[in-house]
């Protein structure tokens, strides 16, 4: 299956990796990269998942999980990047 991982600063791969998804994880800030969008190639996206920085008294990162086929739309927290990438991953393949 082929999905995009696309940043706010403008950055766009196919397909990515784990350590793909970990340096772009990594790169999010609270200036001007503040999210990440994994999401299908099509401009009507079925399902996506968006990644941004939890900015508050404990960090980590706010993750929102969409897909309407299942009518699932879920809002979780995760403290480490390696966590989000797996999960990510994982989620995009059931798909």
């Amino acid at each position: 299956m082929t999905f995009y991982a696309d940043t706010e600063s403008g950055i766009r791969l196919q397909d990515p990796t784990r350590n793909d998804l970990l340096d772009l994880i990594d790169g999010l800030n609270d200036a001007d990269n503040t999210f990440i969008v994994v999401h299908p190639p099509v401009d009507d996206a079925e399902w996506f998942i968006s990644v941004s920085k939890n900015i508050g008294t404990f960090g980590g990162y706010e993750l929102d999980w969409h897909d309407p086929r299942t009518t699932e739309r879920t809002t979780t927290t995760a403290a480490t990047p390696t966590t989000i990438a797996d999960d990510v991953l994982a989620w995009t393949h059931q798909r």
